[in-house]
């Protein structure tokens, strides 16, 4: 039998607090905290929490076990949100039996039981982490199920061709081998475009979620760090008239139009920099090579030349004289929105459409998208060419977190007469 375990729910201080519980016999606890028999499931009852040393007026619900978030029989408390009374509310329950649940406890139970998939319970974190509505919009998407329906559609499909596969190894002399082969590359091509459009989303849902990496790049004393400044819209880069002066890397970030973009600002590269410098000049080497866009930064007459894809060239101090590049005046806010909008447009990328959005997911399509690529090509025996497809089909359960060579058996005796 699972502990029962407690938690607050929402952050403590403001008007109204939220308290979880879960685990058989918090309904009995819950009824003890109110002195008042719960008949009714899922009902919102208004009752008085005593927990013997303070008194609130609370709403209360519970679930029974299959219903609520964790799948096990549950609670919540809807109390004032003051920190002495969720702590004593919080300290009843503990009084009374229940463990004050480990970080993430209560989504590990509802994985546990079969409520949410691995990719749910990402997509939860990611909702809870969300910073813009980009961001908020594809968690979604992972937290109600999206990826794990498409996985299992995967899965489904490929079910049948394994099973179809056994059928074919176990009855040799029907002589189906090279038939069945030969349907199953069919379908499995068709599978393998349905993996890699999920693979190819990756690099948009990546940068969804860690944001957009900028890069601003340029000589010393161009006004590298008053840009930096400028796009954030407060200081955080110190600005002074003295060549070298930034020579780490500054990251901060901001977001635009529900956009998340990480700015970095690199020391000014020069020929003759100080030991110090030169350093700083290495880090700011390897950041434009990590990032996603570059804006190249000069002043008029002396215009910073880099090639390469997303960069931005732009001329600073245009109050005092335009360049030939994007211009912009870091200290006055000229073109500062302009040019905003302009790494808006060169980073836009297909809106809607689920994208998967950490390496966990990427990594296990790829090695499902490698083993059906192998497949493709076997020209073994049928045993062979079942175990590439059974690798398939278990990486794409890393994805879920559901692997179920069960799964496969069931389909091979429901969809076909086996067991004769």
């Amino acid at each position: 039998m699972s502990k029962i375990i407690v938690a607050p729910s929402t952050p403590i201080g403001g008007a109204i607090a939220v308290i979880r519980i879960s685990g058989l016999g918090c309904k009995e606890l819950i009824q003890k905290l109110c002195s008042k028999k719960l008949d009714i499931a899922r009902k919102s009852y208004y009752v008085v929490a005593d927990t013997g040393v303070i008194k609130d007026k609370c709403v209360v619900v519970w679930y029974e076990e299959g219903k609520s978030y964790t799948g096990e029989q549950g609670g919540e408390i809807y109390c004032h949100g003051s920190r002495v009374i969720v702590e004593e509310i919080i300290k009843f329950f503990i009084n009374n039996g229940a463990q004050m649940a480990d970080r993430g406890e209560f989504t590990l139970r509802a994985y546990q039981n079969k409520r949410i998939d691995l990719t749910e319970a990402e997509g939860i974190i990611d909702l809870i982490n969300s910073q813009t509505v980009e961001q908020a919009v594809n968690a979604y998407q992972n937290a109600d199920g999206e990826l794990k329906r498409k996985i299992e559609e995967i899965q489904n499909e490929l079910k049948k061709v394994i099973a179809a596969v056994e059928v074919a190894i176990d009855y040799p002399e029907e002589n189906i081998e090279i038939q069945t082969i030969s349907s199953a590359k069919k379908t499995i091509e068709q599978i393998i475009k349905k993996i890699t459009a999920l693979i190819d989303s990756y690099e948009d849902g990546k940068k969804i979620k860690n944001g957009i990496k900028i890069v601003i790049s340029g000589k010393p004393n161009v006004g590298k760090s008053s840009l930096f400044n400028a796009l954030l819209g407060y200081k955080r880069a110190i600005v002074t008239e003295t060549a070298g002066t930034t020579r780490d890397v500054i990251e901060s970030e901001f977001i635009y139009k529900g956009r998340r973009f990480v700015l970095t600002d690199t020391a000014g590269i020069r020929q003759g920099a100080t030991r110090a410098e030169k350093e700083g000049i290495e880090l700011a080497l390897n950041e434009k090579e990590n990032a996603d866009v570059v804006i190249g930064v000069g002043i008029s007459g002396d215009e910073y030349s880099l090639s390469g894809k997303n960069v931005i060239l732009v001329t600073n101090k245009c109050d005092k004289e335009s360049g030939i590049n994007f211009n912009v005046s870091a200290k006055n806010g000229i073109g500062i929105e302009e040019l905003k909008q302009k790494i808006y447009e060169l980073t836009d990328f297909e809106q809607g459409g689920l994208k998967i959005n950490n390496l966990r997911q990427y990594q296990a399509l790829k090695q499902s998208k490698e083993s059906l690529q192998r497949a493709l090509i076997n020209e073994n025996t049928a045993d062979c060419f079942a175990v590439d497809l059974s690798d398939a089909f278990d990486s794409l359960g890393l994805v879920t977190g559901v692997i179920g060579s069960d799964e496969i058996i069931a389909e091979i005796f429901s969809s076909f007469c086996v067991g004769k």
